[in-house]
């Protein structure tokens, strides 16, 4: 079934009250061969609904079996994929562990990200 553009807008207008944050990130090596994860510059951005409480029982419909620390549905068009770097504010990063389409939005599971800065 098409889903008609009408009720993805109502969808949007009435739960997508969040901005989410899409960062450019940089991978590096240390003189000792680790790794340093860096992501401060804005990609793009979009809104969406984010979620902190039941991932438990979200994850076993979902079929995860990873551990998640949020959830956010959003338009399909959204710009983001697997393995990018997101912020919901200032202090928390997170990377994308999941992006799933499905007709009316994308579902979008997230693990907290810890970075290490530039400084």
């Amino acid at each position: 079934m098409l889903w008609p553009n009408e009720a993805s807008e109502a969808i949007a207008k009435a739960f997508y009250d969040k901005v989410i944050v899409v960062l450019n990130k940089t991978v590096q090596r240390d003189e000792e061969g680790g790794i340093i994860r860096n992501a401060e510059s804005v990609k793009t951005s979009f809104k969406g609904n984010v979620r902190f409480n039941d991932l438990g029982e979200l994850q076993a419909d979902l079929g995860l079996t990873e551990s998640i620390d949020v959830v956010i549905t959003c338009n399909t068009n959204a710009e983001i994929a697997v393995d990018d770097i997101f912020r919901l504010d200032a202090n928390r990063r997170y990377v994308a562990t999941n992006v799933i389409p499905s007709d009316s939005h994308l579902t979008i599971t997230g693990k907290l990200c810890r970075l290490q800065s530039n400084s």
